[in-house]
C-alpha cells in the first residue's frame, strides 16, 4: 500500500489500532508542559496516574499507600546500567505480580499486587503517537502502545523518500541507544515500510525480526502481499493476543553475553494455542480433535476480506 507521507502512514495505523479498542491520545497531550501534565518530565515515558489507577482497580484491596509503593517499583529503575536485565525484571512484575506489605487493623498483610488483567475486563489501552521522550538526545517515536501506563509496544513506521525495514530498524536502534527509559517495559518492537510488516524483541537484530502473516491462525498471508501492514496490527497488536503473548511466550535466556529476550513466531503461537485447546477438549471427555476449517480467498473470518490466503 502507498502512502503519501509517513504522517499519512500513522493516521491509517492509528485508525486501526482504534478498531481494536486502543484509545488514542497525541503525544503533546502528555507532554509536561501540557495544561495538566500527566508526566512530570520529558523524560518520563511510564504515565503514572494511569499506572496507579490501574492498580488500584486491579487491587481494590490495596490502601493508597501500597499502591503507591507497587507503582515505584516499576517508576524506578533498579538495572539502569543494563537494559535487558531490567526488561527482564518489570516482565517479572507484569507475570507474577509485585510483591507488597501493608498493615491492616495493626497487622502486616503480605500481597502480590496484580498489575495486568489477564481476561482483558480492567485493563487501561492507550495508542499514543509522536510522544517526545528526552534522554541521551530528544527523540519522538512514531506510536507507542501502552498497557495500565507501562510503554508495551514502540511502533516505527517508514515508508516515503526511499526509506524502508532496515531504516525504521535503526531508528529503534537509536532509540534503544539514546532512550532506554523507552523499553524498560517493552514487549517487542514493530517496524514497517507501508508495505511490509516485522517484529522483534529489544535485543533482537534486524534478522531476527519477524513477519505476522496470520489474523486468526487459520490463514497465511502471502509475504509479498500488500495487507502484511494491516495483517500484523490485526492479528498481532490486538490486545488479547498482546496479553497472551505476554503472559506464556516469552523467554529470557543467557547465552554467554547477558540476557537474551525471546518471542514466539506466528506459527508456534497459534500452534500452542491450538495444542493446549486439543489437550483441553480430550479431558473434557471429547476425544475428537476436529481439524481447522480451510479458510478460503476472500473469506471475511481472517479480518482482513479480499486477498488470497494458505491455510496454515
Amino acid at each position: 500500500m502507498a502512502f503519501a507521507s509517513e504522517s499519512d502512514l500513522e493516521a491509517w495505523a492509528l485508525d486501526h489500532l482504534a478498531k481494536l479498542g486502543f484509545h488514542y491520545l497525541p503525544g503533546a497531550a502528555l507532554s509536561p508542559e501540557a495544561k495538566a501534565p500527566v508526566r512530570r518530565s520529558f523524560r518520563d515515558v511510564i504515565l503514572p496516574d494511569r499506572l496507579r489507577a490501574a492498580i488500584a482497580r486491579l487491587n481494590p484491596d490495596l490502601p493508597p499507600r501500597a499502591v503507591d509503593a507497587v507503582a515505584l517499583r516499576l517508576i524506578d529503575a533498579e538495572f539502569s546500567a543494563d537494559p535487558i536485565a531490567e526488561n527482564r525484571r518489570v516482565h517479572a512484575l507484569l507475570i507474577g505480580g509485585a510483591p507488597v506489605q501493608y498493615l491492616r487493623d495493626g497487622e502486616t498483610i503480605d500481597a502480590r499486587a496484580r498489575l495486568v488483567d489477564w481476561d482483558d475486563a480492567a485493563n487501561d489501552w492507550l495508542a499514543v503517537n509522536q510522544l517526545e521522550v528526552v534522554g541521551k538526545n530528544p527523540r519522538i517515536p512514531d506510536v507507542v502502545l501502552y498497557l495500565n501506563g507501562l510503554a508495551l509496544v514502540v511502533v516505527e513506521l517508514k515508508g516515503t523518500e526511499g526509506a524502508g525495514l532496515p531504516e525504521a530498524f535503526n531508528q529503534i536502534e537509536t532509540y534503544k541507544a539514546d532512550l532506554p527509559e523507552l523499553f524498560r517495559c517493552n514487549l517487542f518492537s514493530v517496524i514497517s515500510d507501508g508495505w511490509t510488516a516485522r517484529y522483534g524483541a529489544v535485543s533482537a537484530d534486524f534478522d531476527r525480526f519477524m513477519r505476522w502473516r496470520t489474523v486468526d491462525g487459520a490463514a497465511l498471508v502471502p509475504e509479498t502481499s500488500a495487507l502484511a501492514l494491516e495483517t500484523l496490527i490485526h492479528g498481532l497488536l490486538r490486545p488479547e493476543t498482546l496479553l497472551a503473548m505476554l503472559r506464556r511466550f516469552v523467554v529470557f535466556e543467557d547465552e554467554g553475553k547477558g540476557p537474551v529476550k525471546k518471542i514466539a513466531g506466528y506459527h508456534q503461537f497459534h500452534a500452542v494455542r491450538k495444542g493446549v485447546a486439543r489437550v483441553l477438549e480430550a479431558r473434557a471427555g471429547d476425544v475428537r480433535i476436529p481439524t481447522h476449517p480451510v479458510a478460503r480467498s476472500g473469506d471475511m473470518r481472517s479480518g482482513v476480506p479480499g486477498y488470497s490466503v494458505t491455510p496454515i
